[in-house]
């Protein structure tokens, strides 16, 4: 494997271009400094989900103050596949791994759902989107997927657009297996998955959602998964059987 040519990457909201100047924060800098303990003169990858990723060298490098020069695009922008994913909360680990497996793979929208046996402590939706950033800049995705308010699972059904395929993950262990159903639907290019919470959706709420057009149960195998899990085995699949699409 052929070494990186930057040792450290970063999300920021400046704009990116050659010869840009690009003054860093403040928790950022003190990261730089202090935790990575990074020098004028190294060179560091940013990106900011519009520009694509660009290198940079560090010409200041201050607690409180770092200062990039932005010197040549590495990637030009392209999309992420345009996957939603309907979770419901846990507790606090395993939600968190949800939010970080979800970004590695792919997902574009994270929306947290209350259903009848969501049993999670308050959700923080600053903590899930510094843990989104986080992951983004750790997989190398070129944006960051937008993290939505804890919303009932009715209404985020309803805001779905009717044309966006929906992979219900019935932890009843109905529905065909993903090989059978993912490949039927290649020509879509807007999906979204749903899976339920510890102890699984309510009795009205499977029927909800399978009333719900252009949605499709899937089996995630013999065996019923634990909430986190269950995300990450069918976010997988889909991209087995998809592939990592881009528009």
């Amino acid at each position: 494997m052929f070494p990186k040519p930057y040792s450290l990457r970063l999300f920021v909201p400046s704009d990116l271009g050659r010869d840009v100047g690009v003054v860093l924060d403040k928790s950022q800098s003190h990261y730089v400094a202090n935790v990575m303990r990074k020098s004028a003169g190294e060179r560091i990858a940013l990106f900011n989900g519009r520009d694509g990723e660009w290198i940079g060298t560090l010409q200041e490098v201050h607690k409180n103050h770092c200062l990039v020069h932005v010197t040549e695009q590495l990637r030009p922008q392209i999309d992420e596949p345009d996957i939603s994913l309907l979770f419901a909360p846990v507790k606090k680990i395993q939600t968190a791994l949800i939010v970080q497996k979800a970004t590695e793979l792919g997902v574009a929208n994270l929306q947290p759902v209350q259903t009848a046996r969501t049993n999670a402590e308050r959700l923080r939706e600053d903590k899930m989107e510094l843990q989104v950033l986080e992951a983004s800049e750790q997989c190398e995705r070129l944006n960051i997927p937008i993290v939505g308010e804890l919303m009932p699972l009715q209404q985020a059904l309803e805001a779905l657009e009717p044309e966006r395929v929906l992979l219900f993950c019935n932890e009843r262990l109905t529905g065909n297996g993903a090989g059978d159903v993912i490949p039927a639907l290649a020509a879509a290019q807007k999906w979204a998955i749903v899976t339920g919470p510890e102890g699984g959706f309510a009795d009205e709420e499977i029927a909800m959602i399978a009333a719900r057009p252009n949605t499709h149960a899937i089996s995630l195998g013999p065996r019923i998964l634990r909430a986190e899990t269950a995300v990450i085995a069918a976010l997988a699949l889909l991209q087995a059987f998809h592939g990592d699409w881009t528009s």
